[in-house]
């Protein structure tokens, strides 16, 4: 199964408990729940009940983790890149000290 509805999923239940109970806009829900999901947390926006801090913290361990599965395929791809970075650096380096001894023999 794709991460695009749990995403979506997240999303929409992080708007709509952040509207309906906190009173936030719709802009500001979705904002607190990004803001939320992606553990950046300004502190500019957060809730101001007793419900809607634990909530709010309930619902940070699994808009995390959803979060988390969405940003899988990025670091699979960042860490892939990587590895042929590696690779290449040291090929580079194996040739170049072939190179220096090749020099230094003659």
């Amino acid at each position: 199964g794709g991460i695009i509805g749990p995403g979506i999923f997240a999303l929409a239940s992080g708007i709509v408990l952040f509207a309906y109970f906190e009173g936030m806009s719709i802009i500001d829900a979705a904002y607190f729940t990004i803001i939320t999901g992606t553990t950046v947390g300004y502190g500019d926006l957060g809730p101001k009940t007793d419900f809607g801090r634990l909530a709010t913290a309930l619902f940070a361990i699994l808009v995390v983790n959803v979060i988390g599965g969405m940003l899988e395929p990025a670091k699979k791809y960042l860490s892939d890149l990587c590895v042929v970075s590696i690779e290449r650096t040291e090929s580079k380096l194996a040739s170049d000290t072939k190179k220096t001894r090749k020099k230094k023999k003659n």
